[in-house]
């Protein structure tokens, strides 16, 4: 989705948005039905963990800790996600921009990981985050739990219009 700033190959060589530590496992993506499906194939026996978020319980995969990192299950290391870009949960699939809660307003932010696009020029990262915040803002409104409390240090890109 995010094409115009980041390529496959910026995604395979860093793959960060794939692993998570303790303090960063609410960035693990929500699964829904369609996407649980999927994995499924992939591996029948992956394990779902329930999760709340803004009243609404969603699932996300159950990671295994691997020296103080928990991997995603869908990760392959030298292919990158076992889903495939049609497949991936949405939270991957917009990468590195969230859905946040701030001040009482849904924004999109950039979360501040992202080497690649840390490195890009705000104007350019901008133009990619409205092209798809139509999309994002109907995500959100239709599936709430995906909306996270704002984290001081993502830059807010996007403020959704009343």
């Amino acid at each position: 989705m995010l094409s115009k700033i980041l390529t496959k190959q910026d995604c395979s060589n860093c793959k960060i948005c794939c692993e998570f530590d303790d303090n960063d496992l609410w960035e693990n993506p929500i699964i829904y039905d369609d996407c649980a499906e999927c994995v499924l194939k992939i591996n029948p026996l992956q394990e779902f963990t329930q999760a709340e978020n803004n009243g609404s319980k969603y699932r996300v995969l159950k990671l295994k800790k691997e020296n103080d990192i928990y991997p995603c299950s869908m990760l392959d290391r030298t292919k990158g996600c076992k889903l495939g870009s049609e497949n991936k949960p949405f939270d991957c699939k917009i990468w590195p921009l969230r859905v946040m809660k701030k001040n009482g307003k849904t924004v999109i932010a950039l979360s501040p990981v992202c080497p690649v696009v840390s490195a890009k020029p705000l104007d350019e990262i901008m133009c990619a985050a409205g092209e798809l915040s139509d999309l994002i803002f109907s995500q959100a409104r239709l599936h709430p739990e995906m909306i996270k409390d704002y984290i001081d240090g993502y830059k807010v890109l996007i403020e959704e219009k009343d």
